[in-house]
C-alpha cells in the first residue's frame, strides 16, 4: 500500500512539474480568442519583422498562444477614420472584401469596397465570440465595432432603400452579439488634446510624422498604411520615403474621414453621445501616467524621448477652460493621451476594478506610474519585459475566467 501511494505522489508531482500551469487556466474558462487591434501607427509581425508592435522586441500574441489561449492580431489602416478601421476589423476577422458602406463612401468620395480578407476567425457568431483589446486609438474602434454589430447603422440601411434596395454589408445590419468583452489599454476615450492642438493649429505633419518610424519602415518593404480605398497603394517597388510622402500629400487629409478628427476631444464627445454601452459586455480600461509636474510653468510633461513634444503639449493644453472638468485635469497624460481621457467615456457608468469583473459598465483599472503611451506595448525604451508580460498575462486571464 505505501509504495503505491509513493509511487503516485512521485506521479502527481512529477506532471505539476512538466505540465504548465498557465494553460490550465486557459482550459478552465469561455476559452474565446483575444484579437488584438493596433493603434495609429500600427502593424503585424510580418509587415515589420524586427519589431513586433504587440511586444516590441518580444512577442506578447506568441507568447499568450503557447500559454494556452487563443490569441491574434490585426492589420487595418493607420490613419484611417474610426469608420473605416471598424469596417475593416469586421472583415479582417471574419473575412471577405471590405465594404466601407454605399452611403459612406459617396459621402467623403472614396472607394466602397477595399481590400478582400481570408479571416483569421471565420467562425466567429453569437456562438463562437471574441474578446477584443485594442490599443489608443484601437480603442475607440472596437468599441465602434461593436456598436456595429449590435445595432448596425440606420444611415446604410435608409441609403440601400433608397437606392434600389443596394446589398448591404452584415456588418451594417446589427443584430449580432459576437463580442464578450472590451478591453482599452492607453485609448483616448475622450479624446485627445494633442490633436485638437494639431487640428486646430494646421499641424497635421507634425501629427503624423509621429508615425514615421523610418528606421523600422525602411528595413521592411511590406509595410502599407492600408489606405486602398483612398489610392494609396505602395507599390511594389516603392521606396518607403516615397510612399510616406504620397500618403503625407494626398487629398485624404483634406477629408474629414480620417483619424485626427476622430481624435480631437469634440469628435470623441460626438463618437460618445452617438454610441451605448451594452449590459451583457465587459468594458475593461488600462491608463498610464508618465509626466511630471514642472514646478515653474505648473504643466506636466514627460522625458521620454518620442512623446516630449506631444507631451509638453498635452500637459500644458488649454481651451479656454471649455473641456470637461477643465483644462488642468487633461494635463497629467502618457506622452500622448491625458491619463483623465484613458479611464472612461465620460457619459458611461464606471467603478473602480478590483478583481471583480461586472458587465455593462467600465472596469477601471489603476493608473500605471511611470508608463509612457508606448510602453503599453514594449516599445518605450523602459521595455520593462517582465512588467509587459504580467499585464498582458493578466489581461487573458481575466477574459478568459469571464462567464459566458
Amino acid at each position: 500500500m505505501n509504495v503505491l501511494f509513493l509511487s503516485a505522489v512521485f506521479l502527481f508531482t512529477t506532471l505539476l512539474m512538466t505540465f504548465d500551469i498557465k494553460s490550465v487556466n486557459a482550459i478552465n474558462g469561455n476559452n474565446y480568442p483575444i484579437i488584438f487591434v493596433h493603434g495609429i501607427y500600427g502593424w503585424t509581425k510580418d509587415e515589420i519583422q524586427s519589431q513586433s508592435y504587440w511586444g516590441g522586441s518580444t512577442d506578447i500574441i506568441g507568447d499568450l498562444n503557447s500559454y494556452g489561449y487563443t490569441a491574434m492580431d490585426v492589420s487595418i489602416g493607420t490613419f484611417s477614420s474610426n469608420w473605416d478601421r471598424a469596417c475593416e476589423l469586421y472583415y479582417y476577422i471574419k473575412g471577405g472584401t471590405v465594404d466601407y458602406g454605399a452611403a459612406h463612401a459617396a459621402k467623403y468620395g472614396h472607394e466602397r469596397f477595399g481590400e478582400t480578407f481570408p479571416g483569421i476567425y471565420p467562425e466567429w457568431d453569437e456562438v463562437s465570440k471574441i474578446h477584443l483589446v485594442g490599443h489608443n486609438f484601437g480603442g475607440q474602434t472596437i468599441r465602434l465595432l461593436v456598436e456595429l454589430l449590435k445595432n448596425g447603422s440606420k444611415e446604410e440601411q435608409d441609403y440601400s432603400k433608397s437606392n434600389g434596395s443596394l446589398e448591404i454589408s452584415p456588418l451594417f445590419q446589427g443584430g449580432k452579439d459576437w463580442v464578450l468583452s472590451i478591453t482599452t489599454l492607453g485609448t483616448p476615450l475622450n479624446g485627445s488634446t494633442f490633436a485638437n492642438y494639431c487640428s486646430t493649429n494646421n499641424r497635421t505633419n507634425l501629427f503624423i510624422n509621429l508615425g514615421k518610424f523610418a528606421n523600422l519602415y525602411n528595413s521592411n518593404p511590406k509595410f502599407d498604411f492600408n489606405l486602398e480605398q483612398w489610392g494609396l497603394k505602395r507599390g511594389s517597388n516603392e521606396s518607403m520615403d516615397h510612399y510616406y510622402f504620397r500618403v503625407q500629400e494626398s487629398d485624404f487629409w483634406k477629408s474629414e474621414d480620417n483619424c485626427l478628427g476622430d481624435l480631437t476631444t469634440s469628435g470623441a464627445e460626438n463618437f460618445n453621445n452617438s454610441t451605448e454601452i451594452f449590459p451583457d459586455i465587459y468594458y475593461f480600461s488600462y491608463s498610464a501616467n508618465d509626466s511630471h509636474k514642472n514646478i515653474f510653468t505648473g504643466h506636466y510633461f514627460t522625458t521620454s524621448n518620442f512623446f516630449t513634444l506631444s507631451s509638453k503639449i498635452t500637459g500644458g493644453y488649454t481651451q479656454n477652460n471649455t473641456l470637461p472638468s477643465g483644462d488642468k485635469a487633461w494635463w497629467p497624460n502618457d506622452g500622448a493621451v491625458s491619463v483623465i481621457s484613458e479611464q472612461y467615456p465620460f457619459n458611461e457608468p464606471h467603478v473602480t476594478y478590483y478583481g471583480y469583473a461586472q458587465r455593462g459598465i467600465w472596469n477601471v483599472n489603476e493608473t500605471i506610474k511611470g508608463w509612457s503611451q508606448d510602453d503599453f506595448v514594449g516599445l518605450g525604451s523602459r521595455r520593462d519585459t517582465t512588467k509587459l508580460h504580467n499585464l498582458y498575462y493578466n489581461i487573458a486571464v481575466i477574459l478568459n475566467k469571464l462567464p459566458k
